[in-house]
């Protein structure tokens, strides 16, 4: 091997362990929302300062202060719903138990005779059981309730580490040019305009998915169901809810199907059931769509990143199915450009 080649390889190596580091430490969801907020400011940058040359250099700064506007107000409307939510079920919790007790009796007149037997008949069990449930798991719940705030902190740090980096880019593209290029700077660079292209990849296959997503779930609900008779209400907040969430890999996914499968419990247990079964079959399908996708751009086969994401996600988790269609990428791209394969 060349001088570069052994270079670019050592750059790889150190990546990749940098990567499963962040994994096992639980911040790689820090590192893939940095990317994403750079990817997007120097994308709204390209567009602004084509599409608005009256802006001069003022794009970027334009760019972050939008990016950074859209992400606070979705971090500040949700988090004052969820508020306002719990607020309202504190305020009014006879009202509140009387809706789950309306629910339950709605849910057990669809299940069937060998179920209905599991659920509570009356009022007073059923604030029995939720007090006994929540005396039983506190530590739990108090344990999901730290790793969701500490999860949103990360990611939060990550955006804007990524909104920094990106408005600094041209910056240092300028003191790179300016300053003597040693063959390791010149290695790492290359390896960081990789990690970046790639994730380029997987952020427009998550789009693609999200809207293939959106429009197989449209006609589950719109066309299919309603043959047999069967008609979901919410139907067109569904189909919003599983392109919106469906951009957010995995986990999205299992927002929507949640949703769906008590939307579906309304109507009745089979109709849940189905829906279930619908939603794992387009999912299972969009993993091969992901790998598609992403495997054209860097000429992989499909069973390459399936095998890459199962995996990582038996190793690391969740966070590893999310993040194994880039790492694989990146190495497959890296080995590429370093004509090792």
């Amino acid at each position: 091997m060349s001088n570069q080649q052994k270079l670019g390889l050592f750059c790889l190596v150190g990546f990749s362990i940098f990567f499963i580091i962040l994994m096992q430490v639980r911040l790689m969801p820090a590192l893939i929302a940095g990317l994403l907020t750079y990817f997007l400011t120097l994308k709204l940058d390209s567009l602004l300062s084509k599409k608005m040359s009256r802006f001069g250099n003022k794009s970027k700064l334009l760019s972050v202060m939008l990016l950074l506007s859209i992400i606070m107000a979705i971090i500040t409307i949700g988090s004052w719903y969820l508020f306002s939510w719990f607020i309202n079920m504190a305020k009014h919790p006879v009202e509140t138990m009387e809706a789950i007790h309306a629910i339950i009796d709605k849910v057990s007149q669809t299940l069937p005779e060998g179920i209905q037997s599991y659920l509570p008949d009356d009022m007073d069990q059923i604030n029995i059981n939720i007090t006994a449930y929540l005396k039983e798991h506190v530590f739990y719940l108090q344990s999901m309730a730290t790793n969701a705030f500490h999860t949103l902190i990360i990611l939060i740090v990550g955006m804007i580490i990524g909104l920094i980096l990106g408005f600094k880019q041209q910056n240092r593209l300028d003191s790179y040019e300016d300053v003597p290029k040693t063959a390791l700077v010149t290695a790492l660079k290359a390896s960081l305009d990789r990690l970046v292209m790639v994730f380029q990849y997987v952020v427009i296959s998550q789009f693609f998915i999200a809207f293939f997503n959106a429009v197989m779930t449209a006609i589950f609900l719109f066309i299919i169901l309603p043959i047999f008779g069967i008609h979901l209400p919410f139907s067109k907040s569904l189909v919003l809810a599983t392109f919106v969430f469906g951009l957010i890999p995995i986990v999205g996914n299992l927002i929507v199907n949640v949703l769906m499968f008590f939307v579906g419990f309304t109507v009745s247990f089979y109709v849940a059931i189905i829906v279930l079964i619908y939603l794992i079959l387009i999912h299972k399908m969009e993993y091969v769509l992901n790998a598609k996708i992403v495997g054209s751009k860097i000429e992989a086969g499909i069973c390459e990143l399936l095998i890459a994401m199962l995996f990582c996600e038996t190793i690391f988790g969740v966070i590893g199915l999310v993040f194994a269609p880039i790492f694989y990428a990146f190495i497959k791209q890296s080995l590429k450009d370093l004509k090792l394969i």
